[in-house]
């Protein structure tokens, strides 16, 4: 049986996911997206968007806010705060109320553990950029978002309560996997 459903004032998640792509596309510089000269300058990173970004930076720093934004709520709040906070407008209290207190705790405890390897791993991740060679570090990264993106729509979307969050989720790694292998 699945849960109500609460409409939002947000708007739905494919359009945020359709204006994210649009904005890294529209913001690509033109002439880097085009060019034919396959040797980057040694003084300019190849594939630098406007405003002096690569696609290394956003691979990297989108992973980083990723395993952050993701890590401390988990860690920090447990499952309560985590999922209030990633299915806004859901009655999380409601839903879990029917739970017996051993399946909340467990929940409670895993999320904590997800949240603790999420930290360790994105500092992990930040001081491994600077020691390992670019190729290496960004398939990597690049590989890791399309693991994450898989499990994002074969395990995590068909059972939530809203599956609309996993896709966007999803969404977020697979444009973060692009960037990684722009930057390999």
């Amino acid at each position: 049986m699945q849960p109500e459903r609460r409409h939002s004032v947000s708007p739905p998640p494919t359009i945020m996911l359709r204006a994210t792509l649009l904005f890294i596309a529209a913001t690509m510089s033109p002439t880097m997206a085009f060019k034919t000269n396959n040797k980057p300058s040694p003084s300019l990173p190849a594939l630098r968007f406007r405003g002096g970004v690569t696609a290394g930076d956003v691979a990297h720093y989108g992973a980083l806010f990723l395993s952050g934004s993701v890590g401390v709520p988990a860690l920090v709040g447990g499952s309560d705060l985590l999922f209030k906070i990633n299915y806004p407008g859901f009655d999380w209290a409601g839903y879990t109320a029917k739970w017996t207190s051993e399946s909340a705790s467990y929940l409670d405890t895993m999320t904590r553990f997800f949240g603790g390897a999420l930290m360790l791993s994105g500092a992990m991740q930040y001081y491994a950029k600077g020691v390992m060679d670019a190729k290496t570090y960004y398939a990597i990264i690049c590989a890791a978002q399309v693991l994450f993106a898989g499990i994002q729509v074969i395990f995590g979307a068909p059972k939530a309560a809203m599956r609309e969050v996993h896709y966007v989720y999803a969404g977020m790694n697979v444009v973060l996997a692009i960037a990684a292998a722009m930057a390999m």
